[in-house]
């Protein structure tokens, strides 16, 4: 395991052709960046990671669903080069990417996540392969029962938990009467701390969508309904809904098996502000004068040792590429009970791709030079910081932000060249992650 300690001071090798399809791991290549604002807000700030001369490319249109298995044959492109995509409050754009590895990556199409049909595009279009793993090994790892195996064998699984965790296969959803029947008489026997409360959440997906829950019985009309798309998504993982009190992410780099250094690279570790579905609005943590990301919890270093070694293990399996690992606090037992307990599950997911933590990374960087100097960060300091979205209609939230934290907050509003009725990503810093954190409740008033 290494630290990657600093932004690259390099150009990239080369023109870097990135095809932002987000959410492709639930069946659909470009349906997300073309029906969700948000997604196309993401990938604009997943283009400033990159170098001068970097473009993200996209369908110019949307042709109706696109199967992984299909599209050989490109569709019309339209491409917006990387200063198009960058907004004025980050200062003069830098030729250099982020991150060092992005400098040494070969020039090769980039895709947020690897499928098949968008392999064969890159291929008929670019004439180059996708840069990073395959798309057989990005859905070995990607698929949520590879973080649990991993992390049970790894011992990284709390105890009271790991038996109550299963992973179901899609052969398995063919009788959906002995699955029910199965799944129920695993919840009756339960322990009263879970409440009997479980969530099945697809093992294909991200940020909760298809997931679908309940309480005391597993036979609904709402699971049964959900069981042919959760079939289709991979199977699913079944286990306890539990009381989250933190939601966290470790962002990492696994070089080519070629490499020199194979070891997996610590980009940072953040804390995530997800709504109580599970559905992401942003990202806090600390940041010091070297550009170093940390979430700020004090279990940190574990949250990242254990990350590391999920990494290790997906690059023992030929992964590379760019990934993070979600981990949570909970609460074991209901509040104020003598039986109580806050655990600790560092491994909830791997995703093998970029992440929004990774994004926030990358802009934290950006910003470095101008906190730095405004924060007067010297070396051995930390100041806090949020990547949030505000809601386009609401023209005061800045001022009231401002005036909740203070002359010494620092607010640069990243929504300059995005469509106007998309969300608009602000990054917030001050002296203390203690400050950013009082006015979380804020941050998403609507």
């Amino acid at each position: 395991m290494t630290d990657d300690p600093h932004p690259s001071s390099r150009s990239s090798t080369g023109p870097i052709d990135l095809l932002p399809n987000l959410g492709a791991e639930e069946g659909d290549d470009w349906s997300p960046y073309h029906r969700q604002p948000a997604v196309r807000v993401a990938a604009h700030l997943w283009c400033l990671l990159f170098g001068r001369d970097a473009k993200l490319w996209r369908p110019s249109k949307e042709r109706g669903p696109y199967p992984k298995t299909e599209m050989s044959v490109a569709p019309d492109w339209s491409a917006l080069t990387r200063e198009e995509c960058w907004p004025d409050a980050l200062g003069p754009a830098p030729s250099a990417p982020a991150f060092q590895w992005l400098a040494e990556a070969p020039a090769h199409p980039t895709a947020w996540f690897n499928t098949p049909g968008l392999t064969n595009t890159a291929q008929g279009h670019f004439s180059a392969p996708l840069s990073g793993a395959s798309p057989e090994c990005v859905g070995r790892v990607h698929d949520k029962a590879f973080a649990i195996q991993a992390a049970n064998r790894l011992g990284l699984t709390p105890r009271a938990l790991e038996p109550l965790v299963e992973v179901l296969e899609p052969s398995l959803f063919k009788d959906p009467d002995a699955l029910i029947r199965h799944l129920d008489q695993r919840l009756l026997a339960w322990p009263a701390w879970t409440g009997s409360n479980f969530t099945l959440k697809p093992r294909l997906g991200s940020s909760g969508r298809g997931r679908v829950g309940g309480r005391n019985r597993v036979d609904t009309p709402a699971v049964r309904g959900a069981l042919p798309r959760l079939a289709q998504r991979g199977g699913a993982i079944f286990e306890p809904w539990l009381d989250r009190v933190g939601d966290y992410s470790v962002s990492l780099h696994i070089p080519r098996p070629d490499a020199l250094d194979s070891r997996p690279t610590i980009l940072g570790s953040l804390e995530m502000w997800n709504s109580p579905s599970g559905v992401y609005k942003g990202h806090c943590g600390e940041l010091d004068s070297r550009g170093r990301v940390f979430s700020g919890d004090s279990q940190d270093e574990t949250f990242r040792a254990d990350a590391a070694g999920i990494a290790a293990v997906a690059a023992g399996k030929g992964f590379s590429g760019p990934c993070g690992l979600d981990g949570m606090r909970y609460r074991q037992g209901k509040p104020g009970d003598d039986d109580e307990i806050l655990r600790l599950r560092s491994v909830v997911e791997f995703n093998a791709r970029p992440t929004m933590g990774l994004v926030t990374i990358g802009l934290v960087r950006r910003a470095l030079p101008s906190v730095r100097e405004g924060l007067k960060l010297s070396p051995g300091d930390r100041c806090g910081f949020a990547l949030v979205y505000r809601d386009p209609g609401d023209r005061e939230w800045i001022q009231r932000i401002r005036a909740r934290l203070g002359g010494s907050a620092s607010i640069l509003d990243l929504g300059i060249g995005l469509e106007a009725t998309a969300p608009s990503p602000v990054l917030i810093f001050a002296p203390s992650l203690q400050e950013i954190r009082a006015i979380r409740a804020d941050l998403f008033k609507r």
